[in-house]
């Protein structure tokens, strides 16, 4: 049988001599520079092209070309989470932003990140994920989960606010689910919540779900507004419920190795860089979600925003899914959700404490 790490390696010559002309060329006086390899596996009309192309511009302007950034967009190096990890681990990709069900491939408690209903405003996910404290405890975590190979580099967004979106249905209450077949990625969180409202969970492949909700193998599915647009599935949808019940966080990893070989001044500018990445993300997100929601006005689609009591039923599922979690990771769950959950204590108490000393 093949040794994949071992695959990798050998065709890493090859992979690394056509990154140039994938990346767009480097400069000539570049070409002895330690170069990272950069790869996300969405698209261009992504959140994670434009932080990648000011990462790699802070990057290479603050090193003085010593450093220099290749992008890869797509399945160019990698396709899965699982095979860019292993990448990452054989030195063929440097740098990679997956979603806390991604990173689970290397540290499964992340998926308490999912739990429904644990973040309650824009405002108090992003101070969360650009907790100091808790970056630390998530940097430690990882690294010791992967075996000293990965790094956590910075925590941000992807994609805003899951909410259910149905096409013959409209979802006002948790009771509305009931029978409704809503596409769900392979996550027991996600597919635990669809089942807690009477709802029937059916994973599909993303490239899939367009044609599922087209034939009626799906009525609806569960994803952000930008997400919606961005495959046109406005198109088979007729209402989206902003009940907000995940936030799509994402993790921006560099491999360790890498990151240890270069001289402090140069990790210094990386972190700075992955720091600025993760400001860019959540500054991009709300103006993308703009023409978004233009796009599902203009199918004719509807928008419901649920009541104070009304979102207090759709919260109510939340507790069983905690304690599930707690069930199924044991010790290693209940650490990460303590440092999780005072994290959200603390973005919370920031929050009133500025809304108090304004609203006199």
């Amino acid at each position: 049988m093949l040794d994949l790490k071992e695959t990798f390696k050998s065709t890493r010559t090859a992979l690394l001599a056509g990154a140039v002309a994938l990346a767009g060329g480097l400069a000539p006086q570049a070409l002895d520079a330690t170069a990272l390899n950069l790869v996300f596996l969405a698209n261009e009309d992504d959140q994670e092209y434009d932080a990648a192309l000011v990462f790699k511009n802070f990057v290479e302007a603050r090193t003085g070309g010593e450093v220099t950034v290749n992008i890869f967009v797509g399945a160019q190096l990698c396709g899965s989470a699982n095979e860019c990890f292993e990448s990452m681990r054989a030195g063929v990709v440097n740098m990679y932003t997956a979603t806390a069900g991604g990173a689970s491939a290397i540290y499964p408690p992340v998926q308490g990140m999912d739990i429904p209903y644990a973040l309650s405003s824009d405002r108090v996910a992003q101070l969360v994920l650009q907790d100091p404290e808790f970056t630390n405890f998530m940097r430690e975590q990882i690294l010791e989960s992967s075996n000293n190979d990965i790094l956590l580099l910075a925590m941000t967004q992807t994609g805003g606010w899951r909410n259910f979106a149905s096409r013959d249905k409209p979802i006002r209450t948790p009771a509305d689910v009931e029978g409704v077949r809503f596409r769900t990625i392979e996550s027991e969180i996600q597919q635990r919540l669809v089942r807690s409202m009477g709802g029937s969970p059916t994973p599909i492949p993303w490239l899939e779900v367009y044609t599922a909700l087209q034939t009626g193998v799906v009525d609806g599915t569960k994803n952000s507004i930008s997400d919606i647009a961005n495959m046109n599935f406005q198109e088979q949808l007729q209402y989206i419920t902003l009940d907000g019940h995940a936030y799509m966080a994402s993790m921006w990893f560099i491999d360790n190795a890498t990151f240890q070989s270069l001289d402090p001044e140069h990790q210094a500018v990386v972190l700075d860089g992955g720091a600025l990445m993760s400001t860019v993300q959540f500054g991009i997100q709300p103006r993308k979600e703009l023409d978004a929601y233009q796009k599902w006005l203009d199918a004719g689609n509807e928008i419901i925003a649920p009541s104070d009591e009304e979102m207090e039923l759709f919260r109510e599922h939340a507790a069983p899914i905690r304690d599930w979690y707690l069930e199924s990771f044991g010790d290693a769950g209940r650490e990460f959700l303590e440092a999780f959950e005072a994290a959200v204590e603390r973005a919370e108490a920031q929050v009133e404490g500025d809304r108090a000393s304004a609203m006199r």
